[in-house]
């Protein structure tokens, strides 16, 4: 088509406009795509108008150059609704012309060779589209697309049409550079400070955003900081796998949103570590009483891998201005805050900051340290208590008692020293040393011709839920080449209040491994009963506090009849424990309790006296010892 050169300069001036247009947008800070959407099918609409053409359309290369995507398409009325995709493997030829040629200009579709191949689509094949014009869009990294000129009139394309096309093209390539630089930098922005699997903010960002929130908060207001740890996230974990701990980490992170939208700002700091930052007026007492109303609907079951979880949040606090003057001292605080509290309870602890917990945390990392040197160092030993048969007073088995051998302090005892290894997590590695000394005991008299006695050891409520338990005492017992029948496994009913499913599981597999599972100060707790209604145990052990007044209180000797005739009836071993006179033994056989152990018989002592005793008054590898002796000659 031909132009006059009045039309020609009207054009000219058009399409200088259009650049201009394009110019402007592509360098606004907060171009997108979706901000450039109405802008780009103006242009089309005034390129179609300039030339006289009924369809145009932007398309851009996915990465690998397989498919072009239309971005925009201006189609003519009398034209059919086309395709927003175009595969590379339907049309080849198309492809390598737009890679290899600045303009593609085809007179007849159907018999250019560059685009023979769209006839497969029904807008060319017999259809209104007759003539195209195609300009390559050129990005920094490459061919990066097209703006394809399509009419339905055959016409030969003229230079000016094709400079025009081209020239437009050229300002959309530098449209889209800006773009996907913008796109990258906002990229590489997200990664810094956006926790990747959560969506949440990083620690980074939470800071810069509390930071400026706290230079805009009124006189009256103050900030609450809150540290939120997911309880025992690492065993879960295991359970789970990481797909699952990804999956329940985006659930807390949903939920805590929700909890607390803005102003509030939430980040994941690290592994399961979530911090809070909330404006808040009023009273601290009223807070308090929100967050404990929070963490109970945190830990509402999340539906993972097809089965319900449970988990429970502990929570430290601090306040702006009172206990921190900016957000890295917040933090830390809220942290400490945190850690004291779990120090008295690893789960469902919350605790808000107060100065002296700077000088308490000191003093207990000082004893945590002390604690995982005489772990290493070996400082740690087993003291064993004899357990007797009731009826002949033989020795049939010993319980494993730990003790410290402090090198200031000299010999400490499990409750100086077992809820410290509680809250830091060094009683599963103080557990595993107990299981595998108490092995090597056993495998050590098994030599000495002792091969009928059991060794009972005590699991802390962690330790028996821990993932690894079975195995480490699969791979202890085959490396001391021993029965697991030799080892009795006692919990407390601590282990009641975790999930009831989990533990039945647990005592299950340890029994169909062969070991026993004993129930440690029977009777002591509410929780009692739960025992003998959901677990498979094999043996319960009747609390002190009934033994200790066994021939001076008749209702302790109801209550100690009661459970050795319950356990009698579903199959259950009994021992009592504590047992520090003859009378008291004797109230016992002649309630039909199967074991006894206590003072009256010997107290924990080290394995070399036990040895001795073996030595003095075994025989055939069996011992009656002194005490027991004298009642039965």
């Amino acid at each position: 088509m031909q132009h006059s050169l009045e039309e020609i300069e009207k054009i000219l001036e058009q399409m200088m406009e259009k650049q201009e247009y394009i110019f402007t947008h592509a360098q606004q800070l907060n171009v997108s795509r979706e901000s450039i959407a109405d802008m780009l099918l103006e242009i089309c609409i005034r390129i179609a108008q300039i030339i006289d053409c009924e369809k145009v359309s932007i398309w851009l290369f996915n990465e690998d150059h397989s498919m072009l995507n239309a971005q925009t398409i201006y189609e003519h009325p009398n034209t059919q609704v086309s395709l927003t995709n175009l595969y590379r493997h339907s049309a080849p030829s198309y492809f390598k012309a737009i890679e290899q040629e600045r303009i593609i200009a085809v007179s007849n579709v159907m018999t250019d060779p560059r685009t023979c191949e769209l006839k497969e689509d029904s807008q060319y094949r017999n259809g209104p589209i007759q003539s195209i014009v195609d300009a390559s869009i050129l990005l920094s990294k490459g061919i990066g697309g097209v703006l394809c000129c399509e009419s339905i009139h055959q016409r030969e394309w003229t230079v000016f049409e094709k400079v025009l096309v081209t020239s437009i093209a050229d300002m959309l390539s530098f449209l889209f550079d800006r773009l996907e630089r913008i796109e990258v930098e906002e990229h590489v922005h997200h990664l810094a400070y956006k926790d990747l699997v959560t969506g949440l903010d990083n620690q980074y960002a939470f800071n810069e955003k509390v930071t400026e929130k706290l230079r805009t908060l009124a006189t009256h207001e103050r900030g609450l900081f809150m540290y939120f740890v997911l309880d025992q996230f690492t065993e879960v974990q295991g359970v789970l796998g990481h797909d699952g701990a990804d999956q329940m980490l985006k659930i807390t992170a949903e939920r805590l949103k929700e909890l607390f939208p803005e102003p509030a700002q939430t980040a994941r700091i690290a592994f399961d570590h979530f911090i809070l930052f909330s404006p808040f007026e009023g009273e601290l007492s009223d807070k308090r009483k929100m967050l404990d109303h929070i963490t109970n609907k945190l830990k509402h079951p999340m539906y993972i891998c097809g089965q319900e979880v449970y988990m429970t949040f502990s929570y430290g606090a601090a306040i702006y201005p009172d206990h921190a003057k900016d957000v890295k001292h917040g933090i830390q605080a809220a942290y400490m805050a945190l850690q004291a509290g779990r120090k008295t309870s690893n789960r469902k602890s919350g605790s808000v900051y107060n100065p002296n917990m700077h000088t308490y945390l000191k003093e207990t990392m000082l004893s945590e340290m002390n604690l995982r040197r005489g772990l290493d160092l070996n400082e740690f030993q087993l003291h064993y208590q004899p357990q007797v048969n009731c009826r002949t007073g033989e020795v049939i088995g010993f319980e494993a008692l730990l003790r410290w051998q402090h090198p200031e302090r000299g010999l400490i005892f499990p409750s100086d020293f077992i809820e410290l290894a509680e809250s830091t997590g060094l009683i599963t590695p103080i557990g595993e040393w107990v299981i595998r000394e108490a092995v090597k005991q056993i495998s050590e008299w098994n030599k000495m011709g002792i091969e009928n006695v059991t060794v009972s050891i005590n699991l802390s409520p962690r330790h028996f839920l821990h993932h690894n338990l079975p195995f480490f005492l699969e791979q202890c017992i085959q490396e001391a080449r021993i029965k697991p029948q030799r080892l009795v496994l006692e919990i407390t009913e601590n282990v009641a209040m975790e999930e009831q499913s989990a533990v039945t599981s647990r005592i299950k597999l340890l029994k169909e491994m062969g070991y026993s599972v004993s129930i440690d100060d029977f009777g002591k707790g509410y929780s009692a009963f739960i025992y003998l209604k959901h677990f498979p145990i094999n043996e319960i052990k009747i609390d002190r506090e009934f033994i200790s007044e066994l021939g001076s209180n008749m209702q302790s000797i109801g209550i100690v009849q009661t459970i050795i005739h319950l356990a009698e009836m579903l199959g259950l071993r009994t021992i009592g424990e504590g047992v520090e006179t003859k009378e008291q033994w004797d109230i016992l056989k002649q309630l039909g309790c199967s074991q006894l152990q206590g003072y009256y018989f010997s107290k924990p002592i080290e394995v070399n006296q036990i040895n001795d005793l073996f030595h003095k008054y075994g025989r055939g590898g069996k011992l009656l010892l002194p005490s027991a002796s004298k009642v039965l000659l």
